[in-house]
């Protein structure tokens, strides 16, 4: 069913006020406010000038002086008929006042050319309620800086979230399927009377809320293995039942492995289901890397990092091995091996150089 529009609110009725009162408010009118910052602070702040313009893909004051766009302006402080008059000088730029047709034309004049023209007010010193900031110069100086906020800014914004929210809401010939409404948070600011920090602070409370990604642990995984490869993971029960072999074959032979035709081989079949496992490991992280290729940098070309040890890529990406990868990965995995501890009353691997020349020499046959 769809939504009964609001109805709109009639212009509350025109209070008129002395010329002098607008054009002394309007001469301190200003962008930022010191008390956006604490509302205890001496009244204080910077109008910016059109000149201040800057052209850079954020929202900002000046960014949106840049875009043609004069953020609101606010009084420094709360005194008098000061708010009133505020409140009635937007009415007039947004054609929602009862003004006579020749004040309102006069204001609007007044406030364009007040807009034309920079200025600072109470600037002279910093309050110790103010928060500054040391920022590094290039000469190992430093420059303070305090920082303040442009209540206008937050208006621009609350009016555009709105305008948003609203088409989600409101049936139209807008697709909106693409379009997620934006989330606002409630932000305590002014105290007990917040009319006192500005005319609108209450814009200032409403600000935008975003909600980070949620870790996807696989594409973590992915990104990891494509700038590190993957280690070799030596198989334990692999090398449990290894190890059982050669403490069976050097106690039928005192001490040594045999040399024979059957004990090489029942070797080299041992040696082979270890490397095997260790290459499988390469082929699930190619699996899983060409799963996830479109979150990887360059869309996966090459699939694992160039910066990565070459020994991981090439365990990864069989393409990316050169002609001596078997050899530099046989070395290291018989390494390995020989230096894997298991931790139990069995013992460990107890290879002499030999030995070890005939692991290198099954792993590197059994990785071409």
């Amino acid at each position: 069913m769809a939504r009964t529009p609001k109805a709109i609110p009639e212009a509350p009725p025109w209070v008129s006020l002395p010329p002098e009162l607008y054009a002394e408010t309007i001469d301190n009118l200003v962008t930022f406010s010191h008390k956006t910052t604490n509302s205890n602070i001496p009244a204080g702040g910077v109008r910016l000038a059109p000149a201040q313009a800057l052209k850079l893909p954020y929202v900002s004051a000046r960014t949106l002086l840049a875009a043609g766009e004069t953020p609101d302006l606010d009084y420094t402080a709360n005194a008098g008929k000061i708010a009133t008059v505020v409140k009635q000088l937007r009415q007039v730029r947004e054609g929602k006042s009862t003004a006579p047709a020749d004040e309102a034309r006069h204001l609007l004049a007044r406030l364009a050319d007040g807009s034309q023209r920079g200025n600072e007010i109470g600037t002279e010193r910093v309050s110790l309620r103010a928060r500054q900031l040391l920022l590094p110069r290039p000469d190992g100086s430093y420059v303070a800086i305090t920082p303040l906020s442009a209540s206008g800014v937050s208006r621009s914004i609350r009016l555009a979230t709105r305008a948003h929210n609203e088409t989600l809401r409101t049936p139209s010939d807008t697709d909106t399927s693409k379009l997620q409404r934006i989330s606002t948070a409630v932000f305590g600011l002014g105290g007990a009377n917040p009319q006192n920090v500005g005319s609108l602070v209450r814009e200032m409370q409403r600000p935008l809320v975003f909600f980070p990604p949620a870790e996807n642990r696989q594409v973590k995984a992915a990104l990891a293995q494509h700038f590190q490869g993957i280690p070799i993971r030596l198989p334990r029960p692999l090398l449990v039942e290894f190890r059982n072999w050669c403490r069976a074959a050097r106690a039928r032979n005192g001490g040594l492995i045999p040399t024979d035709m059957r004990t090489r081989n029942e070797e080299s079949a041992n040696v082979r289901q270890i490397v095997d496992a260790v290459l499988a490991q390469g082929e699930l992280a190619r699996q899983r890397l060409l799963e996830h290729v479109d979150v990887l940098p360059n869309g996966g070309s090459p699939l694992v990092s160039i910066n990565a040890d070459p020994i991981a890529r090439g365990l990864v990406d069989p393409d990316l091995r050169d002609r001596d990868w078997p050899r530099t990965f046989a070395t290291r995995l018989a390494a390995l091996i020989a230096d894997f501890r298991f931790g139990d009353e069995h013992g460990d691997f107890h290879f002499d150089q030999q030995d070890l020349y005939q692991l290198q020499a099954i792993a590197e046959d059994a990785a071409r």
